[in-house]
């Protein structure tokens, strides 16, 4: 672990003379102590108020500054009432002090904590960095300076009208004087230049060493909606867009003018980058390219709030498929709320661990075909919304998030995504534009995901490209899942790719690969939109035992990336299509090549629609559409994968799922929303039998339920049909053993086994010993060297149980 940072507001130094102050930096450290040992460096990231403090300082340290003295909503003026609390006591309508005796501090006060944690985190021997943090919104404390004196710069109405400041926003003329501007404000001063002169200000007389963007400041103007410059909700306005990146780019520029060497991290938005390209011109390739000096943004810390996992992983993964030159991928864990009366590992996560396993089961492929994963840890925030640090938390999150920086992934996964982080930013400022297209890409993905699809490896086109050039094998075996081609070059490397005799899932409209469209059989013709009927093989993976899936659903072509074009011709290999009247269109086509290749498509209609006032999409009723998200997992099953679930009504939610690598295990890991949906599953291995589950088989795949959060380590997979399997874990009990396991009601089954790497040739399976369980009858393993690892399988049927032991 590169760096650990630890963010926390000023609620529990409040009040507190050196020593005690002292005491309390030091108590901290020690609650977070096993993960401080993992690195070099230790960073407190300060959320002091809202980014006021650095707006408002005028270069005296005992100039009283306005703080995150409160719970609720600082600044209840700006958001729109609410109908259901008339006496305005929601935490929304107004705030409350965190104590009755809370009052404004001063900027020496403030020095004098931040020298505090220096001095504890350098007794422990760590390099220390601090860090101050600017919010664009009014959530953390009163701001005159954005809701009184420059309203202008409040160009976005995330939580109201003129609500969160931009990045863009230009100030106009003010007399009073600031530390970087003591005879005032010029009129048209940029946010990037005032910003910038007061951060360098403030940091140099406060000895801070980096500053946080927060809630995607810096990334354009509606960074937590869909609709954004340009798009309403109804229509986009991609003529704008060269404007908009431009004075993205300019607030970088002005920012590093006045502060040209302290670094930036970033929180970045709640969506993805095709999305925030499509709504806001978010130019991410230039920023990563610019020379700008900051770290890209780690996971968002919403699907705490909103339970949208799909979204968190597909925002995540479209932002590390490229990344600043040297810049390592970050990871943030929402532990508690200092603003809101809540402490998400407490009460949102009810203490699972599901939003650490997803999102650290993630990896991107590097071009010199490495796998990278998150280097820096941040947890937000070590304190509550009452500046308490109840020990409990640490106590009970630091074993997962050890276990699962252990655990992380050392091989790509069976699914990866290829991200066209390029081809996006081309078809977004270049001609034609497509900006529906880009909606698209990160949309489709995010509804996959949310339906079952576990994916956690992520490359660029450009990385593939380069691979290709150096003919590395790590993607060898896994089957790549891409968005239609933008380009013929893009085109011509998915189809090389292809006629190599691997496999590639293409989604999205094919008005740009005319050599696919070509072998797949298909032609384009009129675009439709409007209600379509399901033709065809529309069974699906789960089973739902109360109502029967709709077979109609109504393609959007806002949320779909266009209209229905894609016509299936004479030879067509088309087993599902939407039939509209006497037209025909299809939604998913195949292409074998001689080499065994195969080219599956995808139209990925998405039956999600804009509504005023939502932050998302939102999609239309369960039951009343047909579920094309799960069409993913429906092709794989052609190439041996099963992905099922069990539900009693169509409306029930459906786990989200993560698979990946590790020294040859296979790590599943998962959010359950309902947790009376049962699982389905099974591999070209056979059904994966989970370390420390009770698992049946029916029709040989592996059923279970599992808790709201969970993961569990497979090495053993099993060919049978029907059963009861327990598989658990046993203690070595012997001199020179390491490991064993139990694999209990074997019926005639092969048995698969990955073995950790490096002890394929020292594992033994015997077949039912007996205590002391060193002797007995060995079974015979033959040795199969797989794209995905060595594996150990059994040679002949067995039956009952078996102990394996390395």
């Amino acid at each position: 672990m590169k760096n650990l940072t630890l963010e926390v507001s000023l609620k529990p130094f409040y009040g507190l003379d050196a020593s005690a102050l002292l005491t309390v930096c030091e108590q901290a450290l020690g609650q977070w102590r096993a993960l401080i040992e993992r690195t070099d460096t230790v960073s407190i990231l300060f959320w002091a108020a809202d980014g006021s403090e650095i707006l408002d300082y005028n270069g005296d340290l005992d100039q009283e500054m306005e703080w995150a003295r409160y719970i609720g909503n600082a600044n209840a003026h700006i958001h729109p009432h609410i109908p259901s609390d008339p006496e305005n006591r929601s935490l929304h309508a107004r705030s409350y002090l965190y104590r009755e005796d809370a009052q404004p501090i001063t900027y020496r006060r403030f020095a004098q904590i931040i020298q505090t944690w220096r001095k504890a985190i350098t007794a422990l021997g760590k390099a220390v960095r601090i860090g101050l943090t600017f919010d664009p919104g009014g959530e953390f404390s009163p701001s005159s300076f954005k809701y009184e004196r420059h309203r202008e710069i409040c160009l976005a109405n995330t939580m109201g009208k003129a609500s969160f400041a931009c990045c863009y926003g230009v100030l106009h003329a003010d007399d009073r004087a600031y530390a970087g501007f003591p005879g005032g404000i010029p009129e048209g001063t940029s946010m990037g230049t005032f910003l910038g002169r007061q951060f360098q200000s403030l940091a140099k007389d406060l000895r801070a060493d980096y500053l946080w963007l927060s809630n995607g400041f810096g990334f354009g103007m509606e960074t937590w909606m869909t609709v954004g410059p340009l798009f309403d909700g109804k229509h986009f306005h991609p003529e704008n867009a060269s404007t908009v990146r431009d004075e993205i780019l300019s607030f970088w520029r002005d920012f590093r003018r006045e502060c040209p060497t302290l670094a930036i991290e970033t929180r970045g938005t709640n969506l993805g980058t095709g999305t925030d390209l499509a709504s806001d011109a978010t130019p991410l390739r230039e920023l990563y390219e610019g020379d700008f000096n900051f770290a890209p943004p780690p996971n968002s810390p919403w699907a705490a709030i909103n339970g949208d996992f799909g979204l968190e992983m597909t925002g995540y993964l479209s932002r590390i498929a490229e990344l600043p030159p040297g810049r390592p991928l970050p990871f943030r864990f929402y532990i508690h709320d200092p603003w809101w009366l809540n402490s998400p590992w407490l009460d949102r996560y009810e203490r699972q661990a599901h939003d650490i396993y997803l999102p650290l089961a993630t990896a991107r492929l590097s071009s010199e075909g490495l796998l990278e994963t998150a280097d820096t840890l941040n947890l937000l925030t070590i304190d509550d919304s009452y500046g308490q640090m109840p020990e409990a938390v640490p106590n009970e999150v630091i074993p997962h998030l050890l276990r699962a920086w252990d655990e992380q992934p050392d091989a790509a996964g069976p699914f990866v995504w290829l991200y066209p982080f390029d081809e996006l930013h081309e078809a977004m400022f270049s001609s034609p534009q497509r900006p529906e297209r880009l909606f698209h890409v990160d949309w489709f993905m995010r509804e996959a995901i949310n339906h079952g699809f576990p994916l956690n490896t992520v490359l660029s086109t450009r990385t593939l490209q380069s691979l290709v050039q150096k003919k590395s094998d790590a993607l060898r075996g896994r089957i790549l899942v891409s968005p239609a081609p933008f380009d013929a070059a893009a085109e011509a490397l998915l189809l090389s790719w292809i006629d190599s005799g691997e496999k590639v899932i293409v989604y999205g409209p094919l008005g740009q690969a005319p050599e696919m469209c070509e072998r797949l059989g298909l032609i384009q013709d009129t675009p439709l939109s409007g209600q379509m009927e399901i033709q065809g093989d529309a069974t699906l993976p789960d089973r739902i035992e109360d109502d029967e899936a709709s077979l109609t659903y109504e393609h959007r072509p806002l949320m779909s990336g266009g209209g229905l074009e894609e016509t299936p011709q004479h030879g067509c290999e088309s087993p599902l299509r939407a039939q509209q009247g006497e037209n025909t269109r299809a939604l998913i086509a195949k292409h074998t090549t001689p080499s065994g290749g195969c080219l599956c498509w995808l139209r990925g209609p998405l039956p999600l629609k804009i509504e005023k006032d939502c932050h998302l999409p939102v999609p239309d009723v369960a039951g009343s559409s047909f579920p094309v998200g799960k069409l993913i997992r429906k092709v794989i099953t052609q190439w041996g994968w099963h992905i099922g679930f069990h539900a009693n009504d169509s409306r029930q939610k459906q786990p989200v799922l993560a698979l990946h690598r590790h020294d040859n295990a296979w790590l599943f890991s998962g959010y359950t929303p309902d947790t009376t949906v049962g699982f389905s599953l099974k591999t070209p291995w056979g059904a994966p039998i989970l370390l420390g589950q009770e698992t049946r088989l029916q029709n040989g795949s592996a059923c279970f339920h599992q808790q709201r959060g969970w993961r569990n380590e497979c090495r053993v997979f099993v060919d049978q049909s029907e059963g009861l399997i327990s598989h658990r874990e046993e203690l070595p009990g012997q001199m020179g053993v390491t490991r064993r396991m139990w694999v209990h009601g074997l019926c005639e089954a092969t048995l698969r086994f990955f073995p950790p790497i490096g002890f394929d040739d020292r594992v033994t399976a015997r077949d039912n010993p007996e205590w002391p369980f060193i002797s007995g009858k060995q079974i015979r393993l033959k040795r199969v060297d797989t794209p995905h690892g060595t594996l150990l399988e059994t040679l002949d049927p067995t039956n009952g149980t078996i102990l394996l032991s390395w």
